[in-house]
């Protein structure tokens, strides 16, 4: 007779990426992982993308695996799954336990998506209980934080603005605002990220922070009327984005004229713009590892 008992339960964390196709960009993912799995040393750590655009370009690509092989971009990415087929992989090799953690910025289109998988997957009862696809399955929430009672957004907001402090520090020594660009979305309000730049700006006073997105509000208009009012000589501009991929080497920082880099100098400013995702600040890559931890224990 077959034996019914239980397989030991096997934990898995899965790092919800929204992707990029630039291998240069992929040193931040990778460096979230590392941060994640070296606090998680017995815990298997894997990734998915959920931008549908990126894993078809990715899909694409693996006619010519050897070739991006061999410029480092790691298999895990071209071979990058959806969440969902991540988590039937993950459930197909007996892994018990899941925790789902997106590396997504804010509460928009992407995580409220995400959300929506992994409730669905939440909601499956089986007749037996020892046939459930997970013992558990939890999500953990955007950096900056997300709606309803449970967690205050405002203190989600304060741990990144206090991660990214270097920031603040690089554009202090060279005489400079600060602009961040964001990604954003037109489905769901940007409104937090009003309260990052303010917050940004009651933690380093004596450095001048703007917030913009590329979709939605505030936009690059908006920034630019800030900055009007400001008249700084100097601006430092990054993305405020986990990865610096596609929008931010050609929407922030491209040649053409309609950059965010064009469109600043031309308005007078000497423009520094540093294209590197937060994924790449240890602190802010911590923050992952955070919220992983606090959806484990429901913290």
């Amino acid at each position: 007779m077959a034996s019914t008992a239980r397989q030991p339960s096997r934990p898995a964390i899965l790092l919800a990426h929204f992707g990029t196709t630039v291998p240069s960009a992929l040193d931040a993912l990778q460096n979230v992982k590392r941060v994640v799995a070296a606090a998680f040393p017995d815990v298997e750590v894997r990734i998915a993308f959920t931008s549908n655009i990126i894993r078809n370009i990715w899909r694409r690509r693996r006619a010519e695996r050897d070739s991006w092989l061999a410029r480092g971009v790691p298999p895990e990415v071209i071979d990058a799954m959806s969440v969902l087929g991540a988590i039937g992989k993950l459930q197909d090799e007996g892994f018990r336990e899941l925790t789902v953690q997106p590396t997504h910025i804010f509460h928009g289109e992407q995580y409220e998506d995400l959300k929506s998988y992994i409730q669905g997957l939440q909601s499956i009862r089986t007749i037996k209980p020892r046939w459930m696809p997970f013992e558990s399955i939890k999500l953990g929430r955007p950096i900056l934080g997300t709606h309803g009672p449970r967690h205050d957004y405002r203190l989600d907001v304060a741990e990144a603005v206090a991660a990214l402090e270097p920031d603040a520090a690089l554009a202090r020594e060279r005489g400079a605002s600060l602009v961040y660009a964001g990604h954003g979305n037109e489905y769901f309000s940007t409104g937090v990220f009003a309260q990052f730049e303010r917050a940004m700006n009651e933690a380093y006073p004596d450095v001048a922070t703007h917030v913009g997105m590329v979709e939605g509000r505030p936009d690059r208009d908006d920034v630019m009327r800030a900055l009007s009012r400001d008249r700084p000589e100097r601006v430092l501009l990054k993305p405020l984005m986990v990865t610096a991929g596609d929008h931010a080497h050609n929407d922030l920082s491209g040649d053409h004229s309609e950059s965010w880099r064009a469109q600043l100098q031309l308005a007078g400013y000497r423009v520094d713009s540093i294209m590197e995702g937060l994924g790449s600040n240890d602190a802010f890559a911590a923050l992952y590892q955070k919220r992983i931890e606090q959806a484990i224990h429901k913290t």
